[in-house]
């Protein structure tokens, strides 16, 4: 039970969920806000739209050869996976690559987020967006995929036809994303607070703790 003591914070997390910071970040930021939570600090949180690759087609693409292309060589890109899979170890983040054939369009991935937050605001918005990490990274799912989408809606308690409800609020989704671009990221992970742009860049637990504790300072 909230008391008249706690602190809430409202983070906004700026973030596409085939970001591997962006897991990473998660897990980071779940042990931070564990530890926020002894010292009276409660965060909310929101996630915020961000499409790595609007132009990739709406199906995906065949990962070795977008990857590939994007960073001028698959070895490259294997270069880039392996220190994603080191940094993510001691967070339990899992990526299992050799798993994942499709680098997916996330659009629908992030309308059905955006149907989260309305239908069951921060918790039912952050355990889709945990499974949605999981399911990419740890089992190779494409989340370009509806019946994938669909599954992982009803997994969090998402009532039946969400892909379907969520169709609409694509133009939503691309209008938060345009915000976030004019008012300067470029990078995600990034972070808000109460709609104002506050840091960029995936943390340590602890650096997290730092950075919201301040601000919880700075609130009350």
């Amino acid at each position: 039970m909230q008391t008249q003591h706690t602190t809430v914070l409202k983070l906004q997390v700026v973030a596409d969920v085939i970001c591997p910071w962006c897991f990473i970040g998660k897990r980071s930021l779940d042990k931070a806000i564990a530890i926020l939570a002894g010292q009276g600090i409660e965060v909310e949180l929101e996630w915020m739209p961000f499409e790595l690759n609007p132009n990739l087609p709406l199906e995906g693409m065949d990962r070795r050869t977008f990857r590939s292309a994007r960073f001028g060589s698959w070895e490259n890109a294997l270069a880039m996976d392996a220190r994603a899979v080191a940094a993510g170890r001691p967070l339990g983040a899992v990526f299992n690559y050799d798993k994942q054939p499709r680098t997916s369009h996330t659009l629908a991935a992030h309308a059905l987020l955006r149907l989260a937050w309305k239908e069951g605001g921060s918790s039912l918005q952050t355990r889709l967006a945990e499974a949605m990490f999981v399911a990419y990274f740890t089992e190779g799912q494409d989340l370009g995929d509806h019946g994938v989408l669909e599954a992982l809606a009803a997994g969090v308690g998402m009532a039946a036809q969400a892909v379907e409800r969520s169709a609409s609020l694509q133009g939503d989704v691309r209008r938060r994303e345009q915000a976030v671009l004019e008012a300067g990221v470029t990078s995600v992970p990034s972070y808000f607070m109460h709609d104002k742009p506050f840091f960029s860049g995936s943390q340590d637990p602890q650096g997290y703790v730092r950075l919201l504790s301040e601000a919880a300072a700075a609130q009350r």
